[in-house]
């Protein structure tokens, strides 16, 4: 009885792992889905209503869903509360700051760290420019993030289980 339910909980503890790990590559795609509706609120609020970043920010942030509303509204706080002196600092101190916990990788943070030099150092005409060349790249992203999912998420739930079952064969 008590091998029996000691062989049930190696399975299930397994395969629950498997179950996380593969829900990361599910929530990467949101997450960029997230970015890239945030910035386009951004754009809107800084070439259309012509509004200064820090207050822009700060509109976008109260707007967005975590992490991008942390993130925002720390660059607007950042930049009202002069804690750094540039934006590209105050972007990249929010980068730090509040994506630790993401699950983008890399790259995608690489993207958004780019995007935090440009921004703001031009007039409006470039400025669409610099927004849509980042939903672009944004777009790429997305779509190897749900090619990665589609690929690892049904792997590492299977082989959580696998692995359980491999332990419980081991063992007994």
């Amino acid at each position: 009885m008590i091998k029996g339910i000691g062989a049930l909980l190696i399975v299930i503890s397994s395969g629950l792992l498997g179950i996380l790990i593969a829900s990361k590559y599910s929530i990467r795609p949101k997450e960029i889905r997230k970015l890239r509706f945030s910035l386009q609120m951004l754009e809107t609020e800084i070439v259309y209503g012509s509004t200064p970043i820090p207050y822009a920010c700060y509109n976008v942030g109260c707007k967005s869903d975590n992490p991008w509303k942390s993130f925002f509204l720390d660059v607007s706080d950042n930049l009202l509360k002069r804690k750094c002196f540039s934006m590209e600092e105050a972007w990249n101190q929010a980068i730090l700051n509040n994506l630790h916990d993401s699950c983008l990788n890399q790259t995608d943070i690489e993207l958004l760290r780019n995007f935090g030099k440009i921004i703001g150092k031009s007039d409006t005409e470039d400025q669409k420019k610099h927004f849509k060349l980042i939903y672009a790249q944004l777009e790429h992203h997305e779509k190897m993030a749900e090619e990665e999912r589609k690929t690892n998420e049904k792997m590492y739930k299977s082989m959580g289980f696998l692995l359980g079952a491999a332990i419980l064969i081991i063992l007994v």
